[in-house]
């Protein structure tokens, strides 16, 4: 579970291309993070935890979903329109990533008001358990088409046009956020995807980041998934 040591998991899906576009890789990257904290939820969430715990597991759903629900965003409002305007003929798929996407919302906002429930009512850590779960369910085939469709949506389109998409995703402003978010992403994350994640990352920022800010991100992490914190276990 350490970013810094650059521990190896088991990915979503490799981005095989010899050159992947940034967009594609973050958006495995992503899917593949959503799944392995899902999983872990289901788990922790089985037995009683503090209520430091408590609060930064809710807190995290909340930063999670949000993750999924940008990637999902780009694709929608920005990477399959741009596809469409050279490929109209491709309107079907572009049909089936938004319908699969609008297919989460249910689920993604029933797991985003039980852990806000669950925060203030330690009682409700069953239910929060059961609606992350059923997250995990109906996020899976969802995950596997992006995997497909993504990369293929990338590769009908110039770089300059997929730089401006890329560029106008809106991004962590701020070291403290950029960090957080970046080893999130790099949390268990194989070499390969690691290194294809972190391309476009200056080496100077990327030793800033992980000698000023990882610490944080993997205290954070151990009490999620380890345990830890103060108050009554519940």
């Amino acid at each position: 579970m350490s970013v810094a040591n650059g521990t190896i998991g088991q990915a979503v899906s490799v981005v095989d291309s010899a050159s992947p576009h940034q967009l594609a890789v973050t958006t495995v990257v992503v899917n593949r993070a959503v799944r392995r904290d899902l999983d872990r939820f289901v788990t922790v969430l089985a037995e009683p935890v503090t209520s430091v715990r408590r609060t930064a597991l809710a807190d995290h759903v909340g930063f999670m979903l949000d993750q999924l629900e940008a990637v999902h965003r780009l694709q929608d409002d920005a990477l399959w329109p741009a596809v469409l305007k050279r490929r109209p003929h491709l309107t079907d798929l572009a049909d089936r990533a938004a319908k699969a996407h609008a297919g989460l919302a249910g689920s993604t906002e029933s797991a985003r008001e039980a852990a806000l429930t669950w925060k203030r009512a330690p009682v409700t850590r069953t239910a929060a358990r059961t609606a992350l779960r059923d997250l995990a369910i109906a996020v899976e085939p969802v995950i596997g088409q992006d995997a497909e469709t993504v990369p293929l949506a990338c590769a009908m389109l110039p770089d300059d046009t997929l730089s401006h998409i890329d560029n106008a995703h809106p991004r962590p402003v701020g070291p403290t956020k950029v960090a957080r978010r970046l080893f999130w992403l790099l949390d268990d994350l194989p070499p390969a995807q690691a290194q294809q994640l972190l391309a476009p990352t200056p080496s100077w920022m990327l030793w800033v980041l992980r000698n000023g800010f990882s610490g944080a991100y993997n205290r954070a992490a151990y009490l999620m998934w380890i345990g830890g914190g103060n108050g009554p276990a519940a």
